[in-house]
């Protein structure tokens, strides 16, 4: 791999802990383990390539609460099409499977490893991987388009086919946040949002 791309190979890595998580089983400590492994490698990336000024700048409170609307807005969405998917056994049961995790491991361990996993996510593939990729000189619209399906490929590891729809979406709208704002707060109180209500609420309309 050329040297200028090498910051793919922690994308790479991440779709084999979150493969990995999934094999260990759904609220396992295997899960939890390669779960929070994933989320430090993120972590790690960022600090090497990402933008150390992701979070300065005035206004803070503005970037959070754009996000936490956004996210919010964005779970509607799935709620009201959850109601569909109720229905559909192919997309309805490797979801409910996932959305288990709080039964079987915890709710506290379980929203944990989403918020720290979250987090790691918007910063690589929110600012890490388009500030890579501008280096490169693509334009926006090719950071956007680059960014989301590389997000979205990642998510198949985790095998679950409603998640891909999350991520796409999920990830255009994140996209858009941090190139209004120039930073990664908006974006990571969108994810956030939309992640602890998918965990909180969504079980109990794929399940009726």
């Amino acid at each position: 791999m050329p040297r200028q791309w090498l910051f793919l190979m922690p994308c790479a890595l991440g779709a084999l802990g979150l493969f990995l998580a999934r094999r260990a089983g759904d609220g396992s400590p295997g899960f939890f383990a390669a779960t929070l492994a994933t989320a430090a490698l993120y972590g790690l990336a960022w600090w090497v390539w990402g933008n150390p000024s992701a979070f300065a700048g005035p206004r803070k409170l503005n970037d959070v609460a754009l996000g936490v609307a956004s996210g919010l807005a964005l779970a509607l969405v799935f709620f009201l099409g959850a109601l569909v998917v109720a229905r559909i056994p192919f997309l309805a049961e490797p979801a409910t499977e996932l959305l288990a995790t709080p039964e079987k491991g915890g709710l506290a361990p379980t929203l944990a490893v989403l918020v720290l996993n979250g987090v790691g996510e918007e910063l690589v593939y929110r600012d890490m991987v388009p500030r890579q990729l501008r280096l490169l000189g693509m334009s926006m619209n090719a950071q956007a388009w680059f960014s989301t399906l590389l997000y979205t490929l990642i998510t198949v590891a985790m095998g679950v086919p409603l998640l891909l729809v999350g991520a796409c979406l999920l990830g255009a709208l994140a996209f858009v946040l941090a190139a209004r704002t120039g930073r990664c707060l908006a974006p990571i109180a969108a994810h956030l949002t939309w992640s602890t209500s998918m965990a909180l609420v969504l079980p109990l309309l794929l399940t009726r």
